[in-house]
This record gives C-alpha cells, structure tokens and sequence, in this order.
C-alpha cells in the first residue's frame, strides 16, 4: 500500500482529483467573497429604503404640499434632489404644463394631455428605472403632479448592485483552480524533471575507472526504483571491472611465466644443434639443420613478442624518452640489419636529412624496427628491397613484397604489428600503413604536425 502511494502517477491523479474538488468549492467562496461587501451593507443607512418605502415618501411629500406655490414645489423638488442624487425628478402643474425638472434626461413635452398622462403612467408602471407619480395636495384641488424615477437598484437590497459581479466571480473561482492546479502541476513535473536530470549527469559522468558513480535514492517511486536499478548497473559494472582485472592480470602472468619457462630449452636446443652441426656432412642434412635453426629463431622472436606485447599492455615495459636525433638513430639501425638483408640478398636504401630531434625512446623506436625489418625479411624478401628515408617530421619503411594481403596465414605477423601500433601510440607517434600488391609503405609521423 506505501509503495502504491508513492507512485508518480497515484501523486499526480491526487492533484487532478484535488483540482476536480475544488472547483465547487470554490465558486461560492468566490461568490462569498463578491457579496460580502453587499451583505454589510444590508445594516447601513440607505437614504432610498426599498420601493415601498420610497413611494410612501414621495406620496407623503406630494401630500404636505397641498396649497403650495409653484415657488414652493420647486424648492421641495431641489431638497429631494439633494437628498435622492440618483433619482430624476419633475412636476406638471393643474394646466398640464411642465415645471422644474431635475436629473431628468428624457424629453418631456410642455404640454400634457389626458390621453399622453395616461400613456406615460400605462408605460411606466411596474417598469425599471422604478417610477411614483404622485398628486399634490388634494387630488380634487388640481395642483397637478409630481414625478420620480430612479434605478431600482438604488430601492432594492444592497447586495442586487453587485450582480454585475456575478460572472466575476464564477471566472475568479475557476480561475484560481486553474492557476492552482498549473502551479502543483509545474511544482510536480520540476521535482521529476529535476531529479531526472541528475540521474542523467549521473549516468555521463564517469570516475577514473570510467564507471559511473552511485545516486542517492531520492524517493521510493518510479524514478526511485530507477535509481535503484541505476545503482544495481554500476555494481556490476564494478565487479565486472574487477573480474576482467584479475583476469588480465592471470593472463598475462601466464604468458610471461610460460616465455621465461619456454626459453630455456630453446638456448638448450639451440646449443645442442650447434654442437652436432659439425658432425652433419651431407648437404641435405645441413639444410634440414638450418630449417630447424630458422623456426627456433623465429620461435624464439614469437616469445619475445608475447612478453613485450603482456609488459606494454600491463604498462610495464620500460619507457624513458629523451631528444633524439632521428638520423644518427636510423642509421645504426640500418648497420644493425645489413648483414641480415644482405644474407636473404635484401638491397637496402636509407635516406636522411638534416638533423631531426624527437622526444622518443631509443630503445623503443629500435624494437618497433626490428619488428618492421623481420616482417620484411619474412614476408616481403621476394621484392629484393627495402627503403629507409627520414625526414623532419615522419620515418617510413619501404618495402617491393606482395603486401600485406599477400602475407595472410603467415604466423606472427599480427602480434609483431601490434606490438609497433602500441608503442608508436605511447610515444605520441602516429603510425600510417599503406599496402598493396606493388608493395608495403610504413610511416611513422609527428602527431603534432
């Protein structure tokens, strides 16, 4: 039952019903509010009264005017001017001819007729603006008649005037729903979007390791148990992490105990050969003897690899740059390899330039071409040439073989470049490979140029 209340969706159904709620709640509160001001007003002075009240006045001040002046009646009509400000008001005296008119602004004629006094009083009676006609004095005496209209919201309750307000105050209600029920829901959705967010910079921020870190579980909701998940996701990633960890180190512990173990008997192997060589005269024998020397050697180099590839991957192979001049590097290089090529009758070609410096290490750059020379001894010693050429800003390897396609199912190969492509990347180099059936070309180049 907790888990169900705290769902998003149950939260936000709950502001819906409270907004569906509030809505007849709010309409005659809005109301109350409208008329209030008018039901206080219910207990004040009100100079007009109700109709009734207001009729009996106007009939009583007609009535004590009885044998007035015409003088006389017009000042009475100016005090109850002033005391009734919103009503209008005349008199016609006993000859049908029209006196002293105050806040009147319809047209009245100068002279009445019977038939127009009885229209007037037909179209008046019972209409808005509320009208009392009244004789003056004695109704026998001929004095005539006076006359009052005013709005019969000045002569009704006082909380009738605020009927205008009416549709106001159904529009402030719903109104104050609505602002209401888009300020809970703008409140709701910011909570959610926030929190959303930063699971989000979570999941993009990575530690050292590049795993994410755990989120504090906010709530017990949707996102809540997303978060949880989240948090199950980089547990595993972390023990995943781990495993592969001790898995790499086992690797390449195995690797590195089975080189050392291995080359044991490939120096008793290759002493024991050495050491019948010279008993072997026939001259199949010695080219037999000579094949097995090769594959020893080339057995021995493949160990080599295979530990220098584990060391480079673990970030143990000794690394020490220093300003070098290519040049003077290259060619000790190349004096190294010259009897070898010449052997399997390889020309060798070295170009150089004015004195180039680059951070590197020696060693390093001497094992990447020992590698780059066995591959061409190995695999491209039928194009009879190998070209060297420096220059300020990139090495390259030359070669006349097959290409490397020309070279797939020969053993070796991909561990001797791979170990070139991790050490040109670890001294900043960059290492491009062009290969085709016309040859091999090797560069290696500044990645700063």
């Amino acid at each position: 039952m907790r888990k169900w209340l705290q769902s998003l969706q149950v939260k936000y159904l709950f502001i819906i019903l409270l907004a569906v709620l509030a809505l007849p709640i709010s309409l005659p509160l809005a109301s109350l509010l409208v008329y209030f001001p008018g039901i206080m007003l219910e207990d004040t002075d009100e100079p007009y009264g109700s109709a009734e009240q207001y009729e009996e006045r106007w009939h009583e001040e007609a009535s004590r005017l009885n044998g007035a002046s015409p003088k006389e009646i017009n000042e009475k009509l100016k005090e109850l001017s002033l005391e009734f400000p919103e009503a209008g008001m005349f008199w016609v005296n006993g000859d049908g001819v029209t006196q002293e008119i105050m806040n009147y602004d319809q047209n009245l004629p100068d002279q009445w007729s019977s038939s127009y006094t009885v229209e007037f009083m037909k179209d008046n009676y019972g209409a808005d603006p509320f009208t009392v006609i009244a004789f003056i004095g004695d109704e026998a005496a001929g004095q005539g008649f006076m006359v009052t209209q005013i709005d019969r919201l000045f002569i009704g309750p006082p909380v009738q005037r605020l009927d205008e307000w009416y549709t106001v105050a159904y529009i402030l209600g719903i109104s104050t729903v609505m602002l209401g029920f888009m300020t809970l829901s703008w409140f709701f959705f910011r909570k959610v979007h926030k929190r959303l967010l930063r699971l989000k910079e979570a999941m993009e921020e990575h530690g050292g390791n590049g795993i994410p870190s755990p989120v504090t579980i906010s709530n017990e909701d949707e996102i809540g148990q997303l978060e949880h998940s989240f948090n199950g996701m980089v547990e595993k990633l972390k023990a995943g992490r781990q495993r592969e960890k001790q898995e790499e180190t086992i690797r390449r512990d195995l690797i590195a105990n089975l080189s050392h173990d291995l080359r044991t008997p490939l120096t008793t192997i290759r002493a024991s050969l050495s050491d019948i060589s010279g008993e072997i005269t026939s001259r199949e024998s010695q080219e037999k003897l000579a094949s097995v020397q090769q594959k020893i050697d080339y057995l021995s180099h493949l160990i080599d690899n295979l530990l220098s590839l584990t060391l480079l991957t673990g970030k143990r192979y000794p690394y020490h740059p220093k300003q070098t001049e290519v040049n003077r590097m290259m060619k000790e290089i190349a004096a190294h390899w010259y009897p070898t090529l010449e052997q399997h009758q390889i020309e060798i070609e070295l170009v150089t330039s004015d004195p180039v410096y680059w951070e590197i290490d020696p060693k390093w750059m001497e094992r990447i071409f020992d590698n780059l020379m066995q591959n061409v001894i190995r695999y491209a010693s039928e194009g009879k040439y190998t070209r060297i050429g420096v220059k300020e800003n990139e090495i390259t390897l030359e070669d006349r073989g097959p290409g490397m396609k020309g070279s797939e199912g020969k053993d070796g190969a991909g561990i001797g470049l791979s170990i070139v492509e991790l050490m040109v990347n670890e001294m900043k180099l960059h290492l491009i490979i062009n290969s085709s059936e016309a040859g091999t070309r090797i560069t290696i180049a500044r990645k700063d140029v």
